[in-house]
């Protein structure tokens, strides 16, 4: 009768030993599964770096912005402009003639002496010719002469001579008649009306 509670008390202490055992293994894996949580929340937090990367794309535009301004090319004011023909019945006078203008728009004089004055731009390709005798002949029979597009110019007109040969202006002065002759290769009649009117006013014509 003694052998049954023995045997019945070993029992028992194997089951104690057990369930000690199984507490050792539950904590182990309540311990594995807290670095894998703390794991998981860490790319929960990564969203920002994509906020901070749209905010130079908002200013980008006003760069660009600012550069056109810069490379927008300056104005040049007065080359070009046209004052128009001077007033019906005006004439340049004759001692203006004798004393032309420095520069008439982008024309510089090159010479002042001989028998004409001559314009020129700033790399030589178009040159301009006044004529510094002044014409005796009538303006009515030297405006023939233009056969093309004879337009109004100055204190005269200007237009294009047979087969286009020269592109030229006679102007009323004091004592008679101004020519302004140059190549219809180098400069076009609407520029060279544009010559001429400056040239008036520039010499004051009244």
């Amino acid at each position: 009768m003694l052998r049954k509670p023995a045997v019945f008390f070993s029992t028992l202490a194997l089951a104690t030993l057990g369930l000690a055992a199984c507490g050792d293994d539950s904590e182990g894996t309540v311990e594995d599964v807290a670095p894998t949580a703390t794991t998981e929340e860490t790319p929960e937090t990564q969203p920002e770096p994509t906020v901070t990367e749209e905010e130079p794309t908002a200013e980008e535009p006003a760069q660009e912005d600012g550069a056109e301004e810069k490379d927008a090319p300056a104005d040049n004011g007065s080359v070009g402009s046209d004052p128009g023909p001077a007033p019906e019945g005006t004439v340049i006078p004759a001692e203006a003639v004798a004393n032309p203008p420095e520069s008439i728009d982008q024309f510089t004089l090159m010479d002042d002496s001989g028998p004409a004055y001559i314009y020129s731009d700033e790399i030589a390709a178009t040159l301009i010719s006044i004529d510094s005798n002044i014409l005796s002949s009538p303006y009515e029979s030297l405006v023939e002469y233009i056969e093309i597009d004879n337009t109004p110019a100055g204190t005269g007109s200007c237009g294009l001579t047979a087969n286009e040969a020269s592109v030229t202006c006679y102007l009323h002065a004091g004592d008679g008649v101004v020519t302004i002759t140059a190549a219809p290769e180098e400069i076009s009649l609407d520029k060279m009306v544009v010559f001429a009117n400056k040239y008036a006013e520039l010499a004051g014509a009244a």
